[in-house]
């Protein structure tokens, strides 16, 4: 008997096609009264220092462009 017997089997087209359809996960919409998660991955990318008041000075340049961007 072969350690790897099976594989074949186990990796044909149906059962791949299944094993990623339930790895999928839907997007969440974003919350109408919080701030949007690209906004916050955003904030997090840009690996700010641990200042507050960096933080929230850029989360408030962030949230008027996201503003402006939605009305105009």
């Amino acid at each position: 008997m072969m350690a790897w017997g099976g594989k074949a089997g186990r990796l044909s087209g149906r059962f791949v096609k299944g094993m990623y359809r339930k790895w999928r996960v839907p997007s969440r919409p974003d919350n109408p009264l919080g701030v949007p998660r690209y906004i916050m991955r955003t904030l997090a990318n840009e690996r700010l220092s641990s200042d507050a008041a960096a933080f929230n000075l850029r989360l408030q340049q962030l949230l008027t462009l996201h503003e402006l961007n939605k009305g105009g």
